[in-house]
């Protein structure tokens, strides 16, 4: 009796092993359809991207571009827009039209950002409409290649058109620290930031940083009454594009 019972164990974790292979391996086969799903045949040219490939060229790893795309409906009825699924986080759809009537066009407007990214590169949009709920109507395509400025490469972090060498800044007491900065674009850079911590200030020399040159961001420590405990707060840059993590300098205070 133990033998049997046994046996019909061994036979029952061998199926659920097989089975648990099989799910493993439907899975894998299922995600390039899932990332990159075939257009739909039976909306196939209802709905046309103008263009349907954008080059983007060569870009700077610091700078994000945004450009827009154009959805033309050739049926006799509306088409809603029911979903855009971009197959890189980097693309993030900035504005999209809803609807378009039978026979005019509505815009889509995308931003690409090559932080982290180097070398050449090709990123889908799947245009999803009411024409086909399974499967994608349109797909649009970013090409391009980004190649980082080697007159700044020294500069590992970006904000914007600012390149900086570091984030983070200590102060053991009243003084200040220097942090090499660049403005990479064709305009003049003046930065500022808010104080958060009493006697804390941001400035930059030059005070106005010309086009394609350097400077340094010079923050300083002098508050009228010492800290009675350690202190971790921050500065956002003001004065530059970038999200506010980009812009943000990290400042520690020990005590």
């Amino acid at each position: 009796m133990r033998n049997t019972i046994t046996i019909l164990l061994l036979a029952l974790l061998s199926l659920a092993e097989l089975s648990a292979q099989q799910r493993v391996l439907l899975s894998r086969s299922a995600l390039d359809s899932l990332v990159y799903p075939t257009l739909s045949a039976e909306a196939r040219g209802k709905l046309v991207g103008t263009p349907a490939k954008c080059d983007l060229g060569t870009i700077d790893p610091t700078k994000r571009v945004e450009m827009e795309f154009y959805l033309r409906n050739t049926t006799t009825s509306t088409v809603t827009i029911s979903d855009l699924r971009p197959t890189c986080s980097c693309v993030e759809i900035k504005h999209s039209v809803e609807q378009i009537e039978a026979g005019k066009s509505g815009n889509i407007v995308c931003e690409f950002n090559p932080a982290g990214r180097s070398g050449s590169f090709s990123i889908d949009i799947f245009v999803y409409t009411n024409l086909d709920t399974d499967q994608p109507t349109e797909r649009l395509t970013l090409v391009g290649e980004v190649r980082a400025n080697n007159r700044w490469s020294h500069l590992r972090y970006a904000a914007g058109d600012l390149r900086l060498s570091r984030r983070e800044v200590r102060f053991r007491e009243n003084s200040e620290e220097r942090i090499a900065c660049a403005n990479s674009a064709d305009k003049p850079m003046t930065l500022s930031s808010r104080a958060t911590v009493d006697g804390l200030t941001l400035r930059t020399e030059p005070e106005i940083i010309a086009p394609n040159s350097d400077g340094e961001i010079i923050i300083s420590y002098r508050p009228k009454q010492q800290a009675k405990m350690a202190i971790r707060t921050m500065l956002i840059i003001e004065g530059v594009g970038g999200s506010p993590s980009e812009r943000m300098i990290t400042v520690t205070i020990e005590k």
